[in-house]
């Protein structure tokens, strides 16, 4: 069964040319790059609450961590727009690969306990330290999971796919 047309018609536009094939370091290469940035941003700072929250680094105060959103949204943004470009650059590979809708299944759930855990554990400021971890370490577990799990789909990215470009 070859893939739909409409992929096709992607690949033809000269940006998604441009981003797959040119030279300049403005293109592929360098939006894989900021994608690798904005994933250290979203799951790094994850890691880090996450990882406080289960007990490690027990000195450091926990109600300071929600900082620490402002930073994985920053990261989410950048992985978005750099995820579309990189679609766009290989719509084919990406939108015919199950791997890649259980990336996106997988960073959705994460996404939503990002939410949760901002919700749960910082939402009431009157909450104890234990309390916030109690709330917390759940989603915390979760969230390592996932994050764990969206990674190494977004690797298997490069070895799963049945068709890199359209068929010709």
């Amino acid at each position: 069964m070859a893939p739909p047309l409409f992929l096709q018609t992607i690949e033809d536009t000269g940006f998604s040319t441009w981003l797959r094939e040119s030279e300049s370091p403005f293109a592929f290469y360098f939006i894989l790059l900021f994608h690798t940035f904005g994933l250290a941003l979203l799951v790094g700072a994850n890691v880090v609450l996450d990882l406080r929250l289960l007990g490690v680094a027990r000195a450091i105060p926990l109600a300071p961590l929600r900082r620490l959103f402002r930073i994985m949204w920053n990261g989410f943004s950048i992985n978005a727009v750099t995820g579309i470009l990189l679609v766009i650059a290989y719509p084919t590979k990406s939108l015919t690969n199950w791997d890649f809708y259980l990336k996106l299944a997988l960073i959705g759930i994460a996404v939503w306990i990002m939410q949760k855990l901002n919700k749960q554990v910082f939402g009431d400021a009157s909450l104890s330290e234990a309390d916030r971890i109690a709330r917390g370490a759940t989603l915390a577990k979760w969230s390592l999971v996932l994050w764990f799990g969206a990674i190494t789909a977004g690797r298997l990215l490069a070895y799963t796919y049945k068709y890199l470009t359209f068929p010709s």
